[in-house]
């Protein structure tokens, strides 16, 4: 059987095709378009006209693209972006399709299950951080399923919209959104986030596993490749001093330069700042030495329910 999910997420639309058998998950195709459906959201609290029609656009080609591939089941979710914005019917009347906008708990439930469908990551107690453009997940759970989520506005996008940066950064720069990653990473919830983490690694290491386009985009500048290879990806795992590493090499080059780095891709050159500094920052402030890649998330976890 053979399906599909469009994601409408803040910096972009995506698209996953695949044939389903039984528990299995077999990617036909993946692509995306980006949209940047987050501009101008966090200074007014509304979408802008803009970004609604390339999403609209995004939207209409990736469901011909799903058709074009023998795709007739096509289920289209929202994330962040419409989820808070004041004026989210303004995008779902333009598109005319059934859109399920996600709370922010069954946002954090299909991630984790897209994740811990790879075998490889089901046998251990897990923290999935999946980053966002306008927020990021952390998620706590284990082969049983998700036992706790937090759900933080820090993204990407958010972030670069609200500390744009020079072209080339300066430290200064790099410094203020360190802070502000690290005063979201000090929020009044993130106690129980480290006390679930805690009580679960009581009884085996709890690992981390990382998600989303800026984890992807960390394994691939590591392995050194243009193309995304799933079981390569998967492979990798970074320590926070190569996390450190890379966040110090985007930050230190010209967005022109950024943009020859092999693994990142060349729109993604500016918004790579932000998720970098998050990822860090994460691990630094949780305490974790090293994480996982996970290429699946939420797109999986759609298929999987």
């Amino acid at each position: 059987m053979r399906r599909g999910v469009i994601d409408i997420g803040t910096n972009s639309v995506k698209l996953l095709i695949a044939d389903l058998r039984g528990d299995e998950i077999s990617p036909h195709l993946e692509t995306s378009r980006q949209t940047r459906l987050g501009r101008g959201l966090y200074s007014g609290g509304k979408l802008q006209a803009e970004p609604i029609q390339a999403t609209v656009a995004a939207v209409n080609e990736l469901l011909a693209l799903a058709k074009a591939n023998d795709c007739s089941d096509t289920r289209i979710i929202a994330t962040s972006a419409v989820r808070d914005s004041s004026n989210p019917a303004e995008l779902l009347d333009a598109l005319g399709q059934a859109v399920d906008v996600l709370s922010g708990d069954n946002e954090a439930r299909l991630v984790f299950a897209g994740v811990m469908g790879c075998p490889r990551l089901a046998k251990s107690p897990t923290l999935v951080i999946d980053i966002g453009g306008g927020s990021t997940e952390f998620i706590v759970g284990d082969a049983g399923g998700m036992r706790f989520h937090l759900s933080l506005p820090l993204g990407s996008v958010r972030l670069m919209e609200r500390h744009p940066a020079g072209d080339p950064p300066t430290a200064d720069e790099c410094a203020a959104v360190r802070e502000a990653t690290d005063t979201q990473l000090r929020a009044r919830e993130v106690p129980e986030l480290r006390r679930q983490i805690a009580a679960f690694g009581q009884a085996a290491p709890v690992q981390l596993v990382a998600t989303g386009g800026v984890a992807s985009i960390l394994a691939m500048m590591e392995l050194g490749i243009h193309d995304h290879d799933r079981e390569r990806m998967e492979a990798v795992g970074l320590s926070v001093e190569r996390v450190a590493a890379w966040r110090g090499r985007l930050w230190g080059l010209r967005l022109a330069r950024r943009r020859e780095i092999t693994g990142l891709p060349a729109n993604r050159a500016d918004v790579a700042l932000f998720g970098s500094l998050i990822v860090e920052q994460s691990m630094r402030q949780l305490g974790f030495d090293a994480l996982r890649v996970s290429t699946r998330g939420i797109r999986f976890g759609v298929l999987c329910s």
